[in-house]
């Protein structure tokens, strides 16, 4: 009969698993750390059972389960170790291994806090930041980053810079939070490093300072953050407190693009697109452009449209084309409206659709689009998908006119000369409440 492991045995397990684990004096060995963890975490040892979840949290010498995870750290979080605490409530909060839960993850928090771990101090100021599990209450959320700021925890520092720069639970202070965010960057925080290079930039809290920027920002992008790599990029192809290189930024758009940046992918597309710091190539234009649009990047979305009805890199197809153009213009895109309105007035394959057409010139013309207006008044004039309006004609022949349209100003000539006075009076007087207000009501 097997007499049960004495509590010495159970930690030297424990401590032999952390040897393989790391690699202190033997080989590392992920695969025996898991079966020493695993004998000490059966006979309940927090600590191995702690360092268990890690191993399956981070797919360490087993496949990668979250559930197994929780279902360890929970046993060890049950036996009052803190960081099993701090560890399950971020499962509970993020929904990791069992359903999401911020009232859990609110009181493994607290329990953990209760015992000074610096993290969960943290993770309560954020649940009270942003109203998780609790009602939200900066000035709790404050005192938890406060505790942990003073421990030393850069993602706390970071916290209290984030309420010191929007005034939340304290008055807006720009200085303290450049203070807190230099701590935090001091230990290479990526968010702390792209705020404070943000504020350095724009010349919040402590001037303009282009240097220290650019500084913040290529710490960031090292570390991988791809919103610095694409703020970088934005430096170099504007050449704002840097020497303009259009070779750099495409570099740095290439690595933010490459982790799924929608703006950083737009950019690239724009590059290849017109030939800056690269070979031009339509080709590779339009599949950054299709990336930054898959993604709903209305830009990129009207840019994909364009260059496919043009068959740009591509074989020409207005279905297509209409298709992308048509999920720009739902975001609002006054351009892909009248690109819609061309495509449908044209016809090209198929019968013109001058009704389509007009709808989609209205929403353009509406939006400011003086191309639109143009458009839209010839539609009128020639009584094309609508009773023929001379007025109507006139009164946005007269709206494009005033944006400088050169076609808009011809149109209004050649219509006036088919009206009244009394109804070139009606569409001046229209075309002004028109634009007096900002095309509302006006079709």
């Amino acid at each position: 009969m097997t007499e049960p492991a004495s509590d010495l045995q159970l930690a030297a397990l424990t401590n032999l698993g952390l040897m393989y684990a790391q690699g202190q004096g033997v080989e590392q060995d992920f695969g025996r750390a898991l079966d020493c963890y695993r004998q000490a975490a059966e006979h309940g040892v927090p600590q191995a059972q702690s360092n268990l979840a890690v191993m399956y949290a981070h797919g360490q010498g087993v496949a990668q389960d979250f559930a197994q995870a929780h279902k360890w750290y929970r046993a060890a979080a049950e036996q009052g170790l803190p960081y099993a605490q701090t560890n399950l409530a971020v499962m509970y909060a993020n929904g990791q291994g069992t359903a999401r839960d911020y009232q859990e993850a609110l009181k493994w928090y607290q329990a953990a806090a209760e015992q000074g771990d610096t993290s969960a101090q943290r993770g309560l100021g954020v649940m009270y930041a942003n109203g998780q599990g609790v009602a939200q209450d900066f000035g709790q959320a404050l005192q938890c980053y406060q505790s942990g700021a003073a421990a030393g925890d850069a993602a706390a520092q970071y916290g209290m810079g984030v309420m010191y720069a929007n005034g939340h639970g304290v008055p807006q202070d720009l200085p303290q939070a450049c203070h807190w965010y230099q701590l935090a960057a001091t230990q290479n925080h990526l968010h702390a490093l792209f705020n404070l290079g943000f504020l350095y930039s724009n010349g919040h809290g402590m001037g303009p300072d282009r240097a220290k920027a650019l500084d913040c920002y290529e710490r960031a992008a090292a570390l991988g953050d791809a919103a610095a790599q694409y703020n970088l990029g934005v430096l170099y192809s504007s050449g704002q407190g840097v020497d303009l290189s259009p070779e750099k930024a495409l570099h740095w758009y290439q690595k933010a693009a490459d982790q799924g940046d929608a703006a950083a992918q737009f950019n690239l597309g724009l590059m290849y697109a017109t030939g800056q710091g690269v070979a031009q190539d339509d080709a590779a234009a339009l599949a950054w452009y299709q990336l930054a649009a898959a993604q709903g990047d209305a830009q990129a979305q009207y840019n994909l449209g364009v260059m496919i009805a043009n068959g740009q890199g591509t074989l020409a197809s207005r279905t297509v084309a209409m298709q992308w153009l048509q999920l720009a213009a739902d975001q609002g895109d006054a351009l892909a409206w009248y690109n819609l309105g061309a495509l449908y007035q044209e016809g090209a394959d198929q019968a013109p659709d001058y009704q389509r057409a007009l709808q989609c010139y209205r929403k353009a013309a509406q939006g400011g689009q003086a191309d639109a207006q143009s458009a839209l008044g010839w539609l009128y004039a020639n009584g094309m998908g609508v009773l023929q309006d001379f007025v109507r004609a006139h009164m946005w022949f007269n709206v494009g006119a005033v944006s400088g349209h050169a076609q808009a100003a011809s149109g209004r000539e050649f219509v006036a000369q088919q009206m009244a006075p009394v109804q070139i009076a009606q569409a001046q007087d229209m075309a002004r409440k028109c634009i007096q207000e900002q095309f509302a009501g006006f079709d």
